[in-house]
């Protein structure tokens, strides 16, 4: 599966230009948008060939009708059900790091602290590289939700 060659990350494609691509000019004005976590990962995995159970639909271009799920949380328990990812490999902060070790895939940071007063979530892709991901890791999250991906 290739999420990672599909996968736009904040540091190559701004908020901007993610929102135009989809037809969502609409939404950049938008606070509550500002966060894309959720739908970078959506998008990618649309372009992987995945049919997702969003909530908004992308507005133009190739993948115009297809469903994004905005929210990091609803994302992550989608990718939990049997008929997306199934089950993650669930982690508490302290093994996540040498448990995920260099594998690829898809990760969910829960209750990061400092974020929405440590209730707040992120989900991203590990690139296989030193644990890198494609935008932000929270290796200090207190749980962490790992799909492991070819």
């Amino acid at each position: 599966m290739a999420v990672q060659s599909h996968y736009q990350s904040r540091k190559t494609v701004i908020r901007e230009q993610l929102f135009a691509e989809i037809g969502w000019e609409d939404l950049i004005p938008k606070p509550e948008y500002n966060n894309t976590c959720a739908i970078r990962v959506s998008l990618a995995l649309i372009k992987c060939g995945f049919t997702l159970n969003g909530r908004i639909a992308i507005k133009k271009g190739k993948y115009k009708g297809k469903l994004i799920e905005p929210g990091q949380a609803k994302l992550a328990r989608m990718l939990a059900e049997r008929q997306y990812l199934g089950p993650p490999e669930i982690f508490p902060r302290d093994d996540a790091l040498r448990s995920i070790g260099n594998r690829r895939g898809v990760i969910a940071f829960w209750n990061i602290p400092d974020y929405m007063s440590g209730r707040g979530g992120h989900i991203d892709i590990v690139t296989g590289a030193y644990q890198a991901c494609g935008s932000t890791c929270f290796w200090d999250a207190k749980t962490i939700w790992f799909w492991p991906l070819a």
